[in-house]
């Protein structure tokens, strides 16, 4: 299968970027899809004039972003889904799957009443030991675990949700439908982490698997706290994207 780029040697971008480069957007226009082979690295070598190690040093690269999966012995090939998450952009996880041709389902693990305990109790404006309703979900695309997320909104205002079947419906169709609630503005911090093995058991990977862990609170139009919400992203399915603009003086 010949190479849809070319390399420019006269640029001072190091070869092994070009490359990586290259096949990076093959992979997010859709040219090579999820579990397709890649050609060898000896045809990349013969293809685009270049050593074995430039070749090797840039599917390295792509391996460690998650793009790519090494198969011993056999071929390389891409890996499957991975999304990229803006991190301006604020939507439920079915309308962000929606938005990209992908089937969103989910695996309802919790949908309960509980105390809060003092940190969702202080993400919520709430006292500690107040009621709040607890969902637990694995969140799925095109059938894969991508996210493992609990949320907490106050039992106060969302107690009808213990009625709903949320592993069939998006959270803020809900909302919207049933409590006339919109959710419209987000704080959001993420930082990386290491899943636990039960984390790891209910995403699919191996346990101490990387992940991208966000919190959450959410505000409705009113401004009122609505929902306190822990993601547990698949660093190997997840990149962020960061979008800055520098300040005036």
């Amino acid at each position: 299968m010949p190479t849809s780029f070319r390399l420019n040697k006269r640029n001072h971008t190091p070869l092994f970027r070009q490359i990586s480069d290259g096949l990076r957007r093959q992979i997010e226009a859709g040219d090579l899809k999820p579990g397709q082979a890649i050609p060898s690295e000896r045809e990349y070598v013969e293809q685009l004039g270049v050593s074995r190690m430039t070749v090797r040093a840039a599917l390295d690269e792509l391996e460690r972003e998650g793009l790519l999966v090494r198969q011993h012995g056999r071929n390389t090939v891409v890996a499957g889904t991975r999304i990229h998450k803006n991190a301006l952009g604020f939507m439920s996880f079915t309308e962000d799957m929606r938005s990209r041709g992908l089937e969103a389902s989910s695996r309802l693990l919790k949908l309960e009443a509980e105390a809060a305990d003092a940190a969702v109790a202080a993400q919520l404006g709430l006292g500690v030991g107040e009621r709040v309703i607890r969902i637990e979900r694995v969140r799925l695309a095109n059938a894969e675990p991508m996210a493992l997320e609990r949320c907490f909104l106050p039992h106060a205002r969302f107690a009808g949700l213990l009625e709903e079947d949320l592993a069939h419906q998006s959270l803020y169709d809900v909302l919207e439908r049933r409590f006339n609630c919109r959710p419209m503005l987000a704080e959001e911090s993420i930082e990386a982490v290491l899943l636990d093995a039960q984390e790891a058991r209910q995403l699919d990977v191996a346990r101490h698997s990387p992940a991208l862990l966000a919190r959450r609170i959410t505000r409705d139009e009113q401004g009122q706290l609505i929902e306190a919400v822990q993601t547990l992203y698949r660093a190997d399915r997840y990149r962020m994207i960061f979008v800055r603009r520098r300040q005036g003086e």
